[in-house]
């Protein structure tokens, strides 16, 4: 090896080094790592078989909202400054690069265990044929005979491809003198049934996209198709609204800003195909791609549509029942409701708790004559939800209901500007909100008038108001009569009508005033209380990332001071763990299982006083500046001593489905210790549901609904003493 050649080796060992010393981890290459742990959940024996399929088709959904959102945020970066750099010290272009590189691999591995899959469910009778011959005349007629009429755009030359749908599959066909785009209906169906190949197979689908580009040469009779290929595009998914908009006009420049989507730049080309041909180099070209935004893959483009052999009829023994979780049934009356929060607060913990404990209190709120008052924040949800229809169902009784629905929350803006109409048309007074920050708290307030007192009763969660993603999330949710949380509640919904953002709360620590500060504050508490001499001083956090870098530096700090520190996060982490004379003190883990963790808690020992905050905020900078937040604490003795030993404990203890990040970021799955039994905390939570969280203070809201005459404080004893379910 020449000189030369030493000297670069040893530029390259010194960067390569250097890097590895910083004290970030990339923020997209450390979400990539998420999304390898959601694929390695498709290749764990241990779930049932079309569970692993629907972690296939999450990956797929997880790297289009990547490239859509994050790729292309990066994109409009180097495009004003070519020398930028990430907040690691990464130039965005290395990033890239990278990003590329670990893409590539990552499609890779899923088409593989995606074929794996395909063959175990063909044995099962559910067979889904990924490739097409396109010398079988038998798929030709079929494809003629059943694909719906198709849109056939002709080009010259391809400069006029901007309005193609951005995630929708088409078909590209090259022929002599010009080129032509195939597409469908926007809601026909990909999956094609055709009749069984053998006995064995039950159900047996073909890919739309393969039979037509299979059966090309029929679209275009009497021509020569040189090649034909499924392709798909990501546009970059940004929405800008002018902070200057008046809220009045907000409804509008939503409207226009998802139209303006339609024709955004692309960011990646993804081509179904053997190798990059010709047609797809012009292809990349027209829609002035670089080679690092094209991708090709020998594999069904799309695997979103895996959703559909999920949930295949005839198939149950092969993915888990639909949870419905434990029902309260004593909140399907208000005065009951009432009558139990004079004692205690009550903890909703989705979907092991159903959702529809929610869905009923608003039910019965609006039915209960003594009701005068319903407000509450919607981020996603849908329109047919029976949240919805209980809030009009209020208005049209004559209640005061205030609605504050966000408009932008991304992918839901159509869905939501619709929600917002059908809302007022039926009496509610819908909020407007506040056009440079989104209201992503989860809150409602009723307020019961009853012997000429007004009763304020409140639901704070971590989760949207969704019936859909509560059965497959995990989420936290208290109902309280605390006071100061009712003044607090109010004063969120007059903060949201007025526009202007107040500086302080009584309970609620609130973003994107106060949030940031206070985490910091709270930090810095424990890193005095260990410089102190407080070996008890401690930080526990769950939360769906951490890509905050002043809070990181403050963790940093607390880890020297001897601050015991475990964070759970579930997707992106830029902390480096473990390091010596940095974060030794510091011990990250994330759980990837059946539910996505989505729940937010904080917990500081802070001495004598322990605190424990559950929040809608993730430790980022949108959360913290962007974004309308809500953290709220634990009050309720029993339910702050339920969180920390019961929640968090179960969490850190798992030893089946968490991973842990290494210093030189790795994730290791953990495994149990030589005796230590299996302990999977979604398990776990499912198992105190079914046993009406016996051994815990939440037992007693089981009993309390059965006997009215049964006293608070022997519910309360009776749940102290009763047997414990942690440790089976």
């Amino acid at each position: 090896m020449g000189p030369t050649n030493s000297k670069a080796s040893a530029a390259s060992a010194a960067k390569a080094q250097k890097i590895a010393l910083r004290p970030f981890f990339n923020r997209e290459l450390s979400w990539l790592a998420f999304n390898d742990r959601v694929l390695e959940e498709s290749q764990d024996p241990t779930n049932l078989l079309l569970e692993r399929l629907k972690f296939v088709a999450i990956v797929s959904s997880n790297l289009d909202e990547f490239f859509s959102i994050r790729v292309a945020g990066l994109e409009r970066k180097i495009k004003r400054n070519p020398q930028a750099r990430e907040e690691d010290g990464l130039k965005i272009s290395d990033t890239l690069y990278q990003i590329r590189e670990w893409a590539l691999a990552q499609k890779a591995k899923q088409g593989l265990v995606l074929r794996e899959l395909l063959t175990l469910l063909m044995e099962q009778g559910l067979y889904l044929q990924t490739q097409v011959n396109p010398l079988d005349s038998s798929y030709t007629e079929f494809a003629l005979n059943n694909l719906p009429l198709l849109k056939i755009q002709d080009f010259k030359t391809l400069e006029n491809l901007g309005a193609l749908a951005s995630g929708r599959i088409h078909v590209f066909a090259r022929l002599k003198d010009r080129f032509s785009v195939l597409s469908w209906p926007e809601n026909f169906d990909r999956l094609i049934r055709v009749p069984s190949v053998t006995n064995q197979v039950k159900t047996h689908y073909l890919l739309a996209e393969k039979l037509m580009a299979a059966a090309a040469d029929h679209y275009f009779p009497n021509e020569t198709v040189l090649e034909a290929f499924p392709f798909k595009i990501i546009r970059d998914a940004e929405v800008s609204i002018d902070p200057n908009t008046d809220p009045e006009e907000l409804l509008t420049n939503v409207e226009e800003a998802i139209r303006t989507r339609a024709r955004q730049p692309v960011v990646r080309l993804e081509i179904d195909a053997p190798h990059i041909s010709d047609g797809a180099l012009l292809l990349a070209n027209s829609l002035k791609l670089k080679p690092r935004s094209i991708y090709r893959y020998d594999a069904p483009l799309d695997l979103k549509i895996l959703w559909r052999l999920y949930g295949q009829e005839g198939f149950d023994h092969l993915r888990f029942p639909i949870s419905e979780g434990k029902k309260l049934g004593s909140l399907q009356r208000v005065p009951d409701l009432v009558k139990i929060l004079r004692g205690q607060d009550i903890l909703l913990h989705h979907p092991y708790d159903s959702f529809e404990t929610v869905e009923q209190l608003l039910k019965a709120a609006a039915n209960d004559a003594k009701v005068t008052t319903i407000r509450q924040t919607l981020y996603r949800t849908h329109l047919s939800s029976p949240i919805v229809d209980a809030l009009k169902e209020a208005a049209a009784k004559g209640k005061r209901v205030t609605v504050a629905v966000e408009l932008r929350a991304r992918f839901d803006e159509i869905n939501n500007i619709q929600m917002a109409k059908d809302l007022r048309m039926a009496g509610v007074k819908v909020l407007r909100g506040f056009p440079d920050k989104k209201i992503h708290c989860k809150l409602t307030q009723i307020l019961r008038k009853e012997e000429g007192e007004i009763t304020s009763f409140v639901h704070v969660g971590t989760g949207n108001y969704n019936p859909n993603t509560a059965k497959l999330y995990t989420d936290l949710g208290v109902l309280t009569a605390d006071k100061s949380i009712g003044r607090d509640a109010e004063k969120v919904f007059k903060v949201i009508e007025s526009g202007r953002l107040p500086r302080t709360f009584e309970s609620f620590v609130t973003a994107p005033v106060q949030l940031h500060k206070k985490l910091l504050n709270w930090i810095r508490g424990e890193t005095k209380n260990a410089e102190a001499g407080d070996k008890n001083a401690r930080i526990i956090a769950k939360i769906n990332a951490i890509v905050d870098g002043k809070l990181v530096e403050a963790l940093y700090e607390a880890s020297k001071a001897g601050v015991k520190i475990d964070l759970i996060v579930r997707g992106a982490c830029i902390l480096r763990p473990g390091v010596p004379g940095l974060s030794e003190n510091i011990r990250v883990i994330s759980i990837v299982d059946r539910y996505l963790e989505h729940s937010r808690i904080y917990f500081f020992q802070n001495g004598k006083y322990p605190q424990v905050y559950l929040s809608s905020a993730d430790w980022m900078p949108r959360n913290f500046h962007n974004r309308l937040e809500i953290a709220f604490p634990v009050n309720d003795g029993d339910l702050k001593k339920y969180m920390r030993e019961t929640v968090l404990e179960t969490y850190l203890r798992d030893n089946q489905k968490a991973r842990q990040l290494m210093p030189d970021g790795n994730w290791i799955r953990i495994q149990p210790a030589l005796g230590e039994a299996p302990h999977r905390a979604q398990h776990v939570f499912e198992r105190l549901a079914h046993n009406n969280y016996k051994g815990t203070p939440l037992f007693s809201r089981y009993i309390f609904q059965t006997d009215e005459n049964i006293s608070m404080e022997s519910l309360k004893g009776e749940a102290k003493n009763a047997g414990k379910i942690l440790s089976q």
